[in-house]
């Protein structure tokens, strides 16, 4: 493998955890700093290094970050071999080996998981579509399109238009070229299409796609609002708890 052909495969896999979202705060773990190191051998081999914010973090929100972590890299053009080591975790050596061994959260923890973990992935999946839910009806409130006309809209009437989109609203189309704000409906239309509902209303309020009444949306945004400031409040702490505990790991 050249030199060239490996830098690019170490920005792909970079570009792949990108896509990795914390569970409990929906923001990608390299923005986070939970990447701590990253190396790619010359047969394609990967070793990844991650850390997160504090010693205590939950086992079952940490271990799907890990999975799906593992997984995106491991679907990459080029990559042999995926080895995991998470540090600085109360039960990393518990961790690693699952993770590496391709065990499921229920066989490296066949004591303590339960149905509950299921039921808790739900709720956190539901927290996750509705704060993306008022990051986009910002976005798009902000373009110019109110949250009314996007009620009669649906998925397939927002299209990729290079690095934006356009909306398609009946007799108008309305451009949004916002970088920022192309990213934040580029996640929710992301999360849309992960639940299979490509097809579907663009406005959607839960897993199984219940569409608000209009008479619903304001309530429906302003608890949309309450899961977004949640997520963002709970992703600033974790970024000081994190860098205050790196700081102190400096030799």
């Amino acid at each position: 493998m050249t030199q060239d052909v490996q830098v690019e495969l170490k920005q792909n896999v970079l570009r792949a955890l990108s896509t990795v979202t914390d569970p409990e705060l929906d923001e990608p773990i390299t923005d986070l700093g939970f990447v701590k190191e990253l190396s790619v051998s010359d047969e394609g081999r990967v070793s990844l290094d991650l850390v997160t914010s504090t010693f205590w973090c939950s086992p079952n929100f940490v271990y799907m970050m890990l999975e799906e972590a593992r997984d995106v890299v491991a679907k990459l053009d080029g990559i042999t071999e995926v080895h995991v080591h998470l540090e600085g975790h109360h039960d990393s050596e518990r961790i690693n080996g699952g993770i590496n061994a391709r065990k499921s959260f229920s066989e490296c923890y066949p004591t303590e998981a339960s149905g509950d973990l299921e039921e808790i992935t739900r709720m956190i999946r539901t927290r996750v579509l509705r704060s993306r839910l008022s990051s986009m009806v910002s976005a798009m409130s902000r373009a110019g399109v109110a949250p009314a006309e996007l009620l009669g809209a649906s998925r397939r009437d927002v299209v990729a238009d290079g690095e934006g989109f356009i909306v398609n609203l009946g007799d108008r189309s309305q451009p949004i070229s916002d970088p920022v704000d192309a990213r934040r409906i580029a996640r929710y239309l992301s999360f849309l299409d992960g639940l299979g509902r490509a097809d579907g209303p663009l406005i959607i309020w839960d897993l199984e796609g219940k569409t608000p009444e209009p008479h619903e949306m304001d309530s429906v945004l302003a608890l949309s609002r309450s899961a977004k400031s949640n997520f963002s409040l709970n992703a600033e702490l974790c970024r000081a708890l994190l860098e205050s505990r790196l700081n102190r790991e400096e030799p």
